[in-house]
Formats: structure tokens, sequence, C-alpha cells
């Protein structure tokens, strides 16, 4: 805006300025008005005058022209033309129009004043009138009146008018400024205020003025208030950008520290924000990477595609591995999050992501893999024969049942058990009894249909599985390997030794639907096949298939011996080997009936299927915790599917917690007994109980159901390698691997391994050559009932 330079600044000298105006304006007015009225009358007494003038000259000068006395005429006209307000005046006769008498005065000009405010252009009235005598016209008069007096008359009330006007505008104009002064005083603290503020003092010492008027003091208030607002606002402004200069100080201090790449992509996939961490990960400088297409420093085809300008828009990644390279050329494994970034109105802006190197994890994965494969191909199978093993077996014949029997197919089951077999080893030797299930085992894969299954159950006894097969043709195909079995012939140093068997046959659905059920039919029908002679096959009969419910009359025993008390812990020592002292007690469970101590493995079964291991697995610790010195360590046994009880782990920890205060040393030994399902919540009760002190061990790694995934999840403090592996070590080689295997993989966790089943010296030898510190069996101490 352009600001004039005769203008005043200040708001009162410019209302006094403009009310000044203002009267001006109107004493122009008011003068003009007067003036213009002051001029109109003045020309209508003028004419009034001069009307009047010519009926008094006429009858004076009427018998002068008559008789034409020109110097009487002459005498008494000029007096009257000595009058300002007469231009000029002609007297004529009427005989040829002879000038008698004529005068010329002032003949000024009407002012442009005078016509502006008279409204009319005219010089002056032209007056005439006619000279009578008897009647008869002997003569004229004709005067024009002047202007002069007119004019003065004019100017004289204009120039009143405008001195009146300018001594009123400078009273008015004092008046005006004083009084504003006054009514704007207190204006001048808050223009100071105002000054202060946008100096950046937000405290002004400046006192405001009280005012009578209502606006002002509204004015006063509202501005008090708005500048305590103001400050306030400003001072949170100012913690604002503190804690926002802070945050961005602390996040880069963040970025740039962290171990994790950062990475901002834009909409063509170039590179264009990097932290530290690139440089420190793949070798690149973040600076040189700048601008350049992320695509340029991956491996995998896939993972490029995914970057491709045209996929950006839809990425979105979360926990991915993927490859880089590196400046060394080695590939680096990393763990990709990625989102594609939007901004209001939903248009992609770019990628933003974080990578994380994975590259020992990988590796340590592909590691477990390795060993995985070798443990799972060593666990699930028999090292002497080649066979599968029991652990494979009663897993796979549950899948064989649940795929064939919804389909309305039969499978059935052969138990063969080698006759004579103890005293074969006992006679021979344990070598040529070897001999024996391996020659049993080729016989039994000679005989075995394609599509059909078959384990080494125990010592001598082999199962075969035959699946979408009746009793009938079972029974065919069991006579058939009863006769090859038979026909068998294994050289001695003298003579030869001829094989026999005892079998039993069951079929599914007709004997069990499930695997223990069925495999509790066939153990009936074997059981009597050997009951009646031996060397002969037996198929279940609906009789004999009663039998096989008895087991279900054990859970009323289980009840009762739960309600009362008859559940004992027993305590078996874990010693190391090199003191042979022993480091902490096994609690284990035994029921007493009847004076007879019965282990845990002739009932956990039965426990397992009708439920109750949870409340074995209770009642055993809080009698084991009661029963023990608070300076015992105790490894504590917990059935993997008690887990599976929601308030199983809230009823463990009150039992633990009073013990883990104390300092009590107490691991949590989860029992292998079936596949361990790595649930979230077992994932959060595991953890609530290392919460209290609790360490955690795994029992009988190796034996089938080892899940390496619990072990990377988890981490447990102790490994227990499985007794079976531990005992035959110093007879075959494969077990020894298998033991010096899972040793290898504890340590490579960072956890310790406990060796079951230890029952000589020469184990004991065995285990600490392999690196083994920690073992338990019989060799030092059998469980123990607390006295």
């Amino acid at each position: 805006m352009i600001r004039l330079p005769l203008l005043p600044r200040s708001l009162r000298a410019r209302i006094a300025v403009a009310f000044s105006f203002l009267l001006i304006l109107i004493a122009v007015a008011v003068t003009l008005a007067f003036a213009r009225q002051a001029a109109q009358t003045h020309l209508e007494t003028r004419q009034q005058l001069a009307q009047k003038l010519m009926m008094l000259v006429e009858p004076a000068v009427r018998g002068m022209v008559a008789n034409y006395d020109v110097n009487g005429l002459d005498l008494y006209m000029r007096r009257i033309a000595d009058d300002p307000a007469i231009a000029s005046i002609r007297i004529t006769d009427e005989n040829g129009g002879s000038l008698l008498y004529g005068h010329e005065g002032n003949t000024e000009p009407l002012g442009w004043l005078t016509r502006l405010l008279s409204g009319t252009a005219e010089t002056g009235p032209l007056l005439v009138s006619d000279v009578i005598v008897n009647g008869t016209k002997v003569g004229q008069i004709e005067a024009l009146l002047s202007n002069a007096p007119l004019n003065q008359s004019v100017r004289h009330v204009v120039l009143i008018g405008g001195a009146l006007t300018a001594a009123a505008l400078v009273t008015a104009l004092l008046l005006v400024y004083l009084l504003l002064t006054r009514f704007t005083a207190p204006l001048r603290p808050l223009m100071e205020w105002a000054r202060e503020f946008a100096h950046g003092n937000w405290h002004p010492r400046t006192q405001l003025i009280e005012s009578g008027s209502r606006e002002i003091q509204e004015l006063n208030q509202a501005f008090t208030q708005g500048s305590a607002t103001l400050r306030h606002y400003i001072q949170s402004l100012e913690e604002t950008r503190e804690l926002l200069e802070f945050s961005e100080t602390r996040l880069r201090k963040l970025v740039n520290s962290m171990h994790e790449i950062l990475f901002e992509l834009d909409t063509d996939g170039r590179i264009v924000f990097l932290n530290p961490a690139w440089k420190g990960l793949t070798g690149f400088a973040a600076d040189d990477s700048l601008g350049k297409s992320f695509s340029d420093f991956l491996v995998d085809e896939d993972v490029i595609r995914d970057f491709d300008a045209r996929a950006l828009p839809r990425l979105h990644e979360k926990n991915r591995e993927i490859s880089l390279r590196s400046t060394d050329g080695k590939r680096l494994w990393m763990s990709l999050d990625a989102d594609a970034q939007t901004d209001s109105a939903g248009n992609f802006t770019g990628i933003i992501g974080t990578l994380s190197d994975v590259t020992k994890s990988v590796e340590l994965n592909h590691l477990l893999t390795k060993y995985q494969d070798e443990l799972y191909h060593l666990s699930v199978t028999d090292p002497l024969t080649g066979l599968y093993n029991r652990r494979h077996f009663d897993g796979q014949l549950e899948v064989i049942l649940s795929d064939h029997l919804p389909k309305n197919l039969p499978v059935c089951l052969l138990l063969i058990d080698l006759d004579g077999f103890k005293f074969i080893n006992d006679t021979y030797g344990h070598p040529f009894g070897d001999e024996v299930l391996r020659t049993t085992a080729q016989l039994l894969k000679q005989q075995v249909r394609r599509n059909d299954y078959i384990a080494r159950m125990a010592g001598d006894e082999f199962a075969m599985v035959l699946k979408n097969t009746d009793i009938e043709n079972a029974t065919r195909i069991a006579q058939k390997l009863h006769e090859s079995i038979n026909d068998t012939r294994i050289p001695l140093p003298v003579g030869h030794m001829q094989l026999q068997s005892s079998m039993g046959v069951a079929e599914a659905p007709t004997h069990g639907t499930n695997a223990q059920d069925l495999v509790s039919a066939a153990d009936v029908a074997l059981y009597h096949s050997k009951r009646r002679g031996r060397n002969r096959i037996e198929v279940l009969s609906p009789d004999i298939s009663r039998a096989v419910m008895s087991i279900f009359s054990q859970g009323f025993q289980l009840r009762n011996a739960l309600e009362q008390g008859h559940f004992h812990p027993a305590f078996q020592p874990i010693c190391n080997l090199k003191s042979g002292e022993p480091m902490a007690y096994e609690v284990l469970a035994r029921m007493r009936i009847n004076g007879l101590v019965i282990q845990a493995k002739d009932f956990i079964t039965v426990a397992e299927e009708l439920g109750l291991t949870r409340y074995v697995d209770l009642h055993i610790i809080g009698q084991a915790l009661k029963l023990t010195p608070p300076e015992y360590a105790l490894f504590l046994n917990v059935d993997i599917t008690s887990f599976n009880d929601k308030d199983f782990v809230g009823e463990l920890s009150q039992l633990l917690k009073p013990a883990c205060d104390e300092g009590r040393s107490i691991t949590i030994e989860i029992t292998e007994r079936e596949t361990i399902p790595l649930s979230d919540s077992l994932h959060q009760d595991i953890q609530s109980l290392r919460a209290l002190g609790c360490q955690l061990a795994l029992d009988d790694f190796g034996s089938g159901y080892s899940t390496y995934n619990f072990l990377n999840q988890f981490r447990p403090d102790y490994l227990k390698i499985e007794g079976s592996f531990v005992r035959g070590m110093l007879r075959n080689e494969s077990d020894r691997k298998i033991v010096t295997h899972i040793h290898e993989l504890a340590t490579s966790f960072g956890m310790k391994t406990i060796a079951e089943s230890v029952e000589d010296a020469a184990t004991e030898r065995a285990l600490q050559e392999i690196g083994i510190h920690t073992a338990q069996g019989l060799f030092y101490g059998a469980p123990r009932l607390a006295s």
C-alpha cells in the first residue's frame, strides 16, 4: 500500500485531520451558501433600488427634458451619477433621439465567484423609463447598474466566511487533538506491549492505563488475556521446539547407532537415504550408493523383480530373507521389512524399510539342517538293521490309519518276535545275535510290498504294517513270511542255526481305530501265539480283542492312587563326571499300591490317555519340594501335554515361587514323549516359569521327537541325551556318533548336556572323551523314594 508522505503517522493526528477536513467541507459549504444568498439578495435589492430611482428621477427631469434645460439637467444628473451603483446613464429626447445627458461610470463585469453564486451571467440590468409630459413621450432615460458593489459584497462575505472557517478549524483541530490525546492515551501502553512483543520481550514492564471507556477496558482485558495466552503458547512452542530438537538429536543418534540398515527409496527404486550401518555391513560407502537403484545390490532374481519400479507401489514385506552383495563379493543374508509409502492423497511416494543381518543365523540354520537331517536319519532308524525304529513307527502308524480308515480301507499289523533270541545271545554272543537280527530284517525287506511299512520295535521284535489289506490277505502274507524265516539257516562255526518266529496279526478298524489300540491288539495276539507254543501265527479273535480293553480299567486305579496319595517322588542323582558328586536330583514319579512300587513307564501312557498327567506332575512336584532340603537342586519332570491346560502353569508357579524366592535351583524338565507343539501360549508359559528363576531342560533328546525349532526358540539350559544311545555307544559306532552330534549341537547353542542311563565306568570314560561333564544312571545311583 502507498503511504502518503504528508499523512500523519499517529492515529489521533489522523483522526484530527480527518475531522478537520470534514469541518472545512462543512464550513465551505455554509460560507458558499451564505454568499449565494447574499448575492441573490443584493441583486434583488439593487433591482428594486434601481426601479425606485427611475421612479424618482423621471418626475424630476420631466420639465427639464420638455424645456431642453441641458444645464439644469446636467447639474441634477451629475449628483445621481456619482453613486457607485450607476455604471452608465443616458437621457435622450423624443425628437430625433438627441442625447441630452450621458454618463459612463464603473462598468466592471461580474466576477466568476459572483456568477457562480448568483447563478447569472448578465453584466448588469438595463433600466429604461419614458419621460411623459401631458400624456406625450418627450424623452427616454436609460440607466445601467454597476457590478462592482455586487462583486465587492460577495468577496467580503467569502473573506469573512473563510476567516471564520479558519478560526473554527484551528479551534476544532486543537480541541479534537486534545480530546483524542486524552481518549487514546490508554492505547499507548498497548502499542508499547505490541512493540515489546515484536522484539521478543514476552514480559513487558509497561503498565496499562485504566480508562472509563468500556471499550478500552475490554481492550485492556482482552490484550492482557491475549498476551498471557500468547506467552503460554510461545512457551509451549519453545518447549515443543526443544523437545523436537532433543527428539531429532536422539533419533539421529539412534539411526546412526542402529545395527540394522535403515533405507529409503524414491518412486523409481533409487536409494535416497542410508544410515551408517549400510557401510558397516555391505562395505559400500553411503554417499556412493545414494542415487543408485536398490536392485543393483540384490542377488536373487525374484527379489529384484519385486523391487522393479512398477511393482514398488504394492510392496509389503515382513521378515523376508533376502541376499545382498558386499564389496568383498560375499553373500549377506538380510531380514527385510519394507512398506510402500503414500501421501495424504493416496499417491505413492517411495519405500521405507530396514535390513537386519541374519547371516550367522542362516548359516547356523544350514548347519542345523545338516545336523537335523543326519540326526533325523539316525534317530528314526535302527542303526543295526536299517529299519525304522519304534519312535518312528508310533507316529507313522497313526498317519497310515488316519489316511486309510476314513476311506474305508483296512490296515493290518503284523508283530514278529524271534523265538529263543535270548538263548541265542547268551549262547553265541551278541555279535551272532546282531547277525540274526540283520538277517531277519533282510527277510522282511524281501517280503514286504512296495507300499507297506516295516520297523524294529524292540530287541527281537519287528512290525510290518500292511496297507489296504484285510485280515485274510494279511494272514497269507504272514504265513509266507513265517515260512521264509523258518527256512533260513545261519551258519555257525559248527553246523548252523535255524530261525523260528511267533507272529500276531490284528486288523483296523476291527480291532482298533488308532495306533495304540491296534498295537495293543497285535500284542495280545502275539502274546497268545507265544502262550500256545511259539513258532506260530495267531490272528486276534473277538474273544481275544476284549483283553485289549482291560487297559482302561487301569484308569480307575490311577484316580484312586491320586485321591489317596499313593503317588510319591523318587530321586535320582545327576552327577559331575569328574568328581562323581551329585549336582542335582531328578524327581521321578512312582505309584505304590499294596506295597508294590510301580515305575512311571508302567502307568504314564494310561495317565496321558485319561488326561491325568497334569495332576500327577503337580502332586509329585509339590511332594518333592516338601521332602527335600532347600539346598537340593531339583530337575522336575513336566509332561508337555500338561501345558495344554490353561490353568496348569498358574498352579505350577504357585508351587515353585516360594522355593525360587528362597534361591533354590529349579530346572523344569520337559519330557519328550510326543511332538512338541510350538504355540504362542507355550512360549509365554515357558517364559513365565523362567521369570520365576527356573531353568529349562529337554529330556530324551534324539529319541525321535527332537524339535530343533524348539531349541532355536526356547534355548534350553540343559539337553538330556536319550539313554538308549548312551547304553549302545560302546558297542555301536552309530550310537556314539549320535551322542557326539547331540553334544556338539548343544554346545553350539550354549547348552549343557546330561547323558542318561550311564551303567558302567567305560561309558563314563567314553562320555568324558566326547566332552560331556554331567550324567545320571545306575552307575551313580538308582531312583530312590524319600525316606
